[in-house]
């Protein structure tokens, strides 16, 4: 009894998914580039904590050179789904980690 409880709990509960402040999962909609770091954008919009910056751009610094590759590579083949986890320094949202979703 206890079990089909539970089966039925877990069928007939709905569950959400939401978005830290901090990282949002989406498809890659735009990149641009510029001397310093490669911008994308997201087509979920920003994380809470970018809310308010230029356009919704996210910036991956130049340095960070596995993650520009990693997203250049996903825009290229198509596979576009991602999570960022970002941090908003100055008027900036900066991409500090980028997990690709590959089951696309």
């Amino acid at each position: 009894m206890r079990n089909f409880i539970l089966l039925l709990f877990v069928v007939f509960v709905p569950f959400k998914a939401i978005a830290g402040p901090h990282y949002l999962s989406g498809n890659l909609s735009n990149i641009a580039s510029s001397n310093a770091a490669l911008s994308i954008m997201l087509d979920t919009g920003v994380p809470d904590n970018c809310e308010g910056v230029p356009y919704g751009w996210m910036r991956i610094p130049e340095e960070d050179a596995a993650m520009v590759s990693m997203a250049l590579s996903m825009w290229h083949t198509d596979k576009r789904r991602m999570t960022v986890y970002t941090k908003k320094v100055d008027e900036s949202c900066i991409v500090y980690s980028l997990d690709p979703v590959f089951d696309q």
